[in-house]
């Protein structure tokens, strides 16, 4: 029963036709919202002394990413070079180098690692993971 006129659709919701096959597939296939609830994006920086802000902190996070990488291939490094010395001298062999390399290479590469570490923390990359109570 459908009310007349050009309006089609059925008055009561017991007339509805069940979903097609296409439908149901199309429903199943489409993405469903997270569990998690999105947080809005903050609105885009309008104004000199935001868009100066907003550079900063891109310039910021440059750095500190280029920092963070640099310290994470050093350190890796150097455990390799520590390993390469240590493999020498099991084998009373001699690469030509100091032992103290390896473990001032790995301080020096530490040191520019946590520094990108903190430089990126204070953009906002790493965050800690805040636990929702149950």
């Amino acid at each position: 029963m459908t009310s007349p006129g050009h309006n089609e659709k059925p008055i009561f919701e017991a007339e509805k036709a069940p979903p097609t096959v296409w439908e149901q597939i199309v429903s199943a296939l489409r993405p469903r919202r997270s569990s998690t609830p999105a947080y809005p994006k903050p609105p885009r920086p309008q104004g000199t002394r935001n868009v100066l802000i907003a550079m900063g902190t891109s310039l910021v996070g440059a750095i500190g990413g280029v920092l963070f990488m640099l310290g994470v291939l050093g350190v890796s490094m150097s455990v390799m070079l520590a390993v390469a010395l240590v493999a020498t001298r099991i084998q009373n062999l001699s690469m030509g180098i100091n032992w103290i390399v390896a473990p001032a290479s790995l301080a020096i590469f530490a040191v520019f690692g946590g520094a990108g570490y903190l430089l990126l923390r204070s953009v906002g990359i790493f965050r800690r993971q805040r636990r929702t109570p149950r």
